[in-house]
């Protein structure tokens, strides 16, 4: 292995990578790159990766400074992660498999060479990184330059650009310039280390970077739908128009995000629908710490500006109790027409009138401070008002209230029967607790009626299931209220009746009810840690193992999930995990494997978790994409 200086070697340049320098010094010594790299010593894949070492040794061999050579060169710290310019990135952030650039950069290198098509070419270290998208000396959008899948031929620089160059060269690659804009202007600084007024300047780079894309795609939805992807060519458009308002400050984006939400949609959609892949993204993929404001703001906002209750999901945790009141969850919930409900809140100022406030569903108020009043006005209704209010048909709240459900407040005398629409709805929010959102009523999910028909039991036998606490998967329709809104699962309705021709319960379908992964379901039957019955495949006559109702019942009894047991108590998954750290109880492996979320019934009760706080610091979670 050769330790002296080449003879030969190419002068390295402004922002270039250590890849793009090491393949332009095997093609000035007349050999390829990864034939080169071998023999020198260089493992092409560790340049590419920016290992230190490796880049000490190319720039020994070259004559070249190591700190040049690393300053634009991203380096892989593994888990998908890299290390660029002092920020901590995601590899879809700094390593796509298209590689992109400035063609007016390329001929301005190509001119300095005249012998040769690519001349000097080159790859800057900032055209890796995709927010950025113009080069800010020629006012030129990046473009393509070519896309590889194989790592090595992707990044072998001097191979690829002697095959573009003629295109260069011909301007097949030039677009329409575009003047630099205030993003732009804010990356380039970040990146070479400068500070700038801007409130973003304060978080991780590439998540702040990231965060103005998804609002500015949220922002742009107002003229494109949500589901019309921008191409590459137009991503500049949503990190500026993110930017526009995200530099300013949080205060600014709370009132960007209000005024989406009183613009996308109809009045009724929930955040999912009003925020597109900005709620998406933030809510389900992108959770480590570096996105933790972002995710705390926008799950904020939700909270203090969204009539949320139980049966919703915010961010991907069940509602388990409501903060604010709208006008028209108000008026649901009492069973009023919202103008007279409107006016006796004016009249105690916990809204504004109709003529100066919002629309119903955005005039929102503190539902615990208005509970005192709610409480005061006068829900009682007549049966036929009563099953409007709780959407519910007459010979469904017949049947029903003929087995003793939904008793009236005032029945005999010279009164006609009178119902409370309010403790009605209460009672039917509390079913709701830590339901799933149900879009379409498919996959076995139905209402209670169509229920109680396909099995041939009366709606009360299906609701008195609920009441009991028995029915572990309950679904609330995202396009229904009241009664019509509760949705639960044919099979296990069935099950519960304990009819000998009831089937069994799959793994899979055991698996996804109680929230395990397939693989730790099928660990804990096998292991013997839940009793399983064996049975044949209703449709491919297979034998397979299932779980009868007697066997369900006695996992319940020994063990509680964490979502179930964050159901019991009342508080967010999430509240819940340092709770249980701080207790000391860990999920069950009795003989080190890995079981999911599952913990022992009487352990967990014996921790007394409702009163145990929880520990000051926390391990931090790894970087989103």
């Amino acid at each position: 292995m050769l330790t002296t200086p080449l003879p030969l070697a190419p002068d390295l340049q402004d922002r270039e990578t250590a890849f793009s320098f090491v393949s332009r010094l095997a093609a000035m010594n007349g050999v390829d790159t990864a034939g080169f790299c071998t023999d020198m010593g260089l493992p092409f894949t560790k340049m590419i990766d920016g290992k230190p070492d490796v880049l000490a040794r190319l720039a020994n061999l070259s004559a070249t400074d190591v700190e040049e050579l690393r300053s634009w060169s991203p380096r892989h710290l593994g888990n998908r992660e890299h290390e660029f310019r002092g920020n901590r990135v995601h590899a879809k952030a700094i390593k796509e498999s298209t590689v992109r650039g400035c063609p007016a950069c390329l001929r301005e290198d190509a001119e300095a060479a005249p012998d040769s098509f690519e001349g000097d070419m080159y790859i800057r270290g900032h055209w890796l990184f995709r927010p950025v998208t113009l080069c800010l000396k020629h006012h030129h959008p990046l473009v393509p330059l070519w896309a590889e899948a194989n790592v090595s031929r992707r990044y072998d620089a001097a191979a690829r650009l002697a095959e573009i160059a003629p295109g260069v060269w011909a301007g097949k690659l030039n677009k329409e310039l575009r003047a630099p804009n205030p993003f732009d202007e804010w990356i380039e600084a970040r990146l070479e280390g400068t500070l700038t007024e801007s409130w973003l300047d304060q978080f991780d780079l590439y998540a702040a970077a990231h965060f103005c894309e998804l609002l500015g795609r949220a922002i742009w939805a107002v003229r494109y739908p949500k589901w019309k992807k921008f191409g590459p060519e137009l991503a500049w458009m949503s990190f500026e128009m993110g930017f526009r308002f995200a530099t300013e400050g949080e205060a600014t984006v709370r009132d960007t995000l209000m005024q989406l939400q009183e613009t996308i949609g109809e009045p009724t959609d929930g955040p999912k629908k009003k925020y597109g892949a900005l709620y998406d993204r933030l809510a389900f993929d992108l959770l480590g710490e570096a996105y933790a404001p972002f995710r705390e703001l926008l799950r904020d906002h939700i909270a203090s500006t969204w009539p949320l209750g139980p049966g919703d999901d915010l961010m991907g945790e069940p509602v388990l109790e409501r903060k604010v009141h709208s006008v028209r969850t108000a008026a649901r919930e009492l069973g009023m027409d919202p103008r007279r409900l409107r006016k006796l809140l004016v009249d105690v100022d916990l809204v504004q009138p109709v003529e100066t406030g919002r629309d119903d569903q955005w005039e929102l108020f503190d539902a615990k401070a208005a509970q005192p009043h709610l409480e005061r006005i006068n829900t009682l209704v007549s049966a036929k008002d009563f099953q409007e209010a709780l959407n519910m048909s007459r010979s469904q709240f017949e049947l029903l209230r003929k087995e003793g459900h939904f008793p009236p407040v005032i029945d005999g005398g010279d009164h006609k029967p009178l119902w409370d629409v309010r403790a009605a709805h209460l009672h039917l929010e509390s079913l709701l607790t830590g339901a799933e959102p149900i879009y379409v009523t498919m996959h076995g999910w139905d209402d209670i009626p169509t229920t109680a028909r396909s099995l041939e039991v009366s709606p009360s036998t299906v609701l008195k299931l609920l009441e009991d606490g028995m029915v572990q998967r309950i679904g609330r329709h995202t396009n229904r209220d009241g009664y019509a809104s509760i949705v639960v699962t044919k099979g296990e309705i069935e099950r519960l009746l304990e009819r000998p021709e009831a089937p069994g319960l799959s793994i899979d379908v055991f698996a996804r009810q109680c929230g395990l992964t397939r693989s730790a379901a099928m660990r804990l039957v096998r292991e013997g840690h839940v009793p399983s019955t064996e049975g044949r495949h209703p449709k491919t006559d297979a034998r397979q193992r299932f779980l009868a109702p007697g066997d369900l019942a006695a996992f319940h009894e020994r063990f509680v999930t964490l979502r179930g047991l964050a159901v019991e108590l009342g508080m967010p998954w999430q509240a819940l995990r340092p709770k249980l750290a701080a207790a000391g109880l860990k999920p069950f492996s009795p003989d080190g494997q890995d079981y999911g979320a599952v913990f022992e019934r009487d352990v967990a009760t014996a921790a007394d978790l409702a009163s145990t706080k929880p520990r000051t610091h926390q391990n931090k979670g790894k970087d989103g994409e």
